[in-house]
């Protein structure tokens, strides 16, 4: 366990935090380091500061340009080496780091010798390791990687790192496929939030306006590629927190079904909740790129049994036909979008119709009852396990938390029994058999004979939000 001071009625999570804080910027080479007129507070929308600020050559503004298909193409095809790519990346993300606070395990140094290495393998076979062959990829803080620690948010995790045995699969898959991996992002304290902002790091910043969050849980990544301090990253995702941090900044991503990637050896303060279950997926800035790495790892899965609750179903590419039929739903009956939101599903709408493609209404079920089932569901649980780790450093409540908090203070708020869980998992079930009935019934409006071919939603209310 983490230690505290002499005193011991004074926590030392303070101490452990700020002095992770300063090992992790201590990681960050003085040439790369920005001048204090490039990170003014005043400056709120810094997209363009990694391009201007002259830290990156030209070449490194070429290569961390281009996308992560385009650079395994080019590594293979002897126009860069894995080492120049990863250190223009290395660069950029230090870059990202100064300006919105993206980054929480900074392993440059590590990444630079294994791109190395790569190099010199590839030289000698000229056979390329996998799909992603020297390709720098970044991972979301709960993915556990040798020698760095997997703190998701908390003081009580920190100098605890993953040994080369808890690795998670994911990055055993990285590797094996030729990914460079290189830094680690930031996170939510137990990754339960819609905002990046824990007691170890702080704030992390929206770059197209540092007032402005990058959503959450996994903020970090969503901050770092929208700065193109990364090609390729990998976050989780329970209720959005992939999709809303990609929604706030303008990238591609994936929430997959829960059982299509591995999700072994994740750090989770839900880890043995089954109810609501935590997947991984991809995110970047184009449609290959998310491509390449699901069908990478779907394939890798296919023949390995790296994990029991992984499906054994190899990579398929499907007939698509050439005219689509999609469902469209622009209010849930509960929260309704902001303007600018509905907008951009009304604009998606009609250039859909423009190609040829339909759109039609889709109606949920009433869900308004489903919030009451997130208490029994992993709300209960989660709220005490949180108030146990943060009480090993006697570490505060982090701000947003408060709902959780305060069901471990209130006298009355009862504990969620075994037989509260087994209700409530029934009563999702049966919302969920009615909603794909309700799919199902979309045959008879497509004018396709099929059901609808996909469902366009919103992936949060608003397009950012306010920190």
């Amino acid at each position: 366990m983490t230690e505290f001071s002499s005193n011991e009625d004074m926590p030392r999570w303070k101490s452990i935090a700020e002095e992770k804080k300063a090992a992790r910027d201590a990681r960050t080479i003085q040439d790369w380091r920005l001048k204090p007129e490039q990170v003014s507070d005043d400056q709120l929308n810094v997209i363009n500061v990694p391009s201007q600020c002259g830290i990156l050559t030209t070449r490194e503004l070429e290569i961390t340009g281009l996308n992560a298909h385009s650079l395994a193409k080019r590594i293979v095809n002897h126009e860069y080496t894995s080492y120049e790519v990863t250190l223009a990346f290395c660069k950029r993300a230090a870059i990202a780091q100064q300006l919105v606070n993206c980054l929480s395990e900074i392993f440059f140094e590590e990444a630079l010798l294994a791109a190395k290495n790569l190099d010199k393998e590839f030289e000698k076979s000229g056979i390329p390791r996998g799909p992603l062959h020297g390709v720098p990829i970044s991972l979301k803080d709960c993915f556990q990687v040798e020698n760095t620690d997997a703190a998701i948010g908390y003081t009580a995790l920190i100098n605890h790192p993953s040994s080369k045995e808890n690795e998670s699969e994911i990055t055993k898959i990285m590797r094996d496929s030729g990914a460079i991996l290189f830094c680690k992002t930031t996170v939510p304290t137990a990754l339960m939030a819609g905002e990046t902002f824990n007691s170890i790091y702080g704030y992390t910043s929206n770059p197209y306006n540092r007032n402005f969050s990058s959503g959450g849980s996994s903020g970090g990544e969503s901050a770092l590629l929208a700065l193109h301090g990364s090609p390729l990253g990998i976050g989780s995702d329970i209720g959005g927190s992939i999709r809303i941090p990609a929604s706030f900044t303008g990238l591609y991503s994936l929430k997959p079904s829960f059982g299509r990637f591995s999700t072994q050896g994740i750090r989770d303060s839900l880890n043995g909740q089954e109810a609501v279950r935590n997947t991984v997926g991809p995110m970047g800035h184009c449609l290959e790129d998310i491509e390449i790495w699901c069908e990478t790892v779907v394939n890798y899965q296919s023949h390995l049994s790296v994990d029991s609750d992984c499906l054994p179903i190899p990579w398929r590419r499907p007939d698509i036909p050439e005219k689509l039929c999609f469902g469209i739903l622009l209010d849930d009956g509960i929260v309704r979008p902001l303007p600018p939101v509905t907008a951009a599903l009304l604009r998606l709408k009609t250039e859909l119709e423009e190609a040829g493609h339909s759109v039609i209404e889709f109606c949920l079920e009433d869900s308004s009852f489903l919030n009451s089932l997130r208490y029994p569901l992993y709300q209960s649980a989660a709220a005490r396990r949180i108030k146990e780790t943060l009480s090993l450093t006697r570490e505060p409540w982090p701000r947003g938390y408060e709902m959780l908090e305060n069901m471990t203070k209130d006298e009355n708020v009862i504990p969620a029994t075994v037989s509260d869980l087994w209700e409530a998992q029934v009563q999702r079930t049966e919302y969920c058999k009615r909603v794909l009935q309700r799919w199902a019934d979309t045959k008879k409006y497509t004018g396709t004979g099929r059901e609808i071919d996909g469902l366009i939603m919103p992936c949060s209310p608003w397009p950012a939000s306010l920190k």
